[in-house]
């Protein structure tokens, strides 16, 4: 029994080693959870931070194929473009009379009569002039329609904006119908008046 009296005896004087030892423990272990749990953390903010990423990735390829694929197309228009810009649209001047003449050459081939036609004009920032015009004209229906449909497929590119049936009341089967269209011209020092 003494030798159990003297390892008790033992332990008590070195209770100040193991208290420094059981602080040392629980700092230890205070240490290594605080450790273990900071990484933790790092790595699943890492994987939510590369998951976002992927997003942001996934999101610009989207981006770039649809620029891309516009870039694409405003190159083939570009051809386009230019040929409306050399071939379609006119000089103002003498675009202006040529496109009355026209107009007056597609309702004489579709028996149609052309009332007196106003018309305004106004420069637009690509350096073409815009003509809006409304005018009478007078036919049976498919000389109307015929009219129309040769306005429309003009190489001079006629836009036909609106078509409204004029109230008056004729004893033969000719309608009458206020047109309303626009063209357009390349800007130039000035406009010639025509005889509409």
């Amino acid at each position: 029994m003494s030798e159990l009296r003297a390892l008790i005896e033992g332990l008590a004087e070195r209770r100040r080693s193991f208290l420094w030892l059981l602080v040392v423990l629980l700092v230890n272990a205070a240490v290594f959870a605080g450790v273990t749990h900071r990484l933790a953390n790092k790595q699943d903010r890492l994987a939510a931070e590369l998951e976002t990423l992927r997003t942001g990735l996934g999101e610009k390829q989207n981006e770039l194929s649809a620029l891309s694929e516009a870039e694409a197309l405003a190159s083939r228009n570009a051809g386009t473009v230019q040929r409306f810009w050399t071939d379609v649209v006119e000089d103002r001047v003498p675009g202006l009379t040529d496109a009355w003449d026209e107009i007056d050459r597609l309702a004489s081939e579709s028996n149609v009569v052309r009332g007196r036609t106003g018309y305004e004009r106004e420069i637009l920032d690509v350096g073409l002039e815009q003509i809006k015009a409304t005018m009478p004209v007078e036919g049976d229906y498919f000389d109307l329609v015929r009219f129309i449909n040769r306005l429309e497929r003009s190489e001079r590119f006629f836009l036909v904006e609106q078509i409204r049936i004029s109230q008056r009341e004729t004893t033969d089967a000719r309608i009458r119908l206020d047109c309303s269209i626009q063209f357009f011209l390349k800007a130039g020092a000035r406009v010639e008046r025509a005889g509409v």
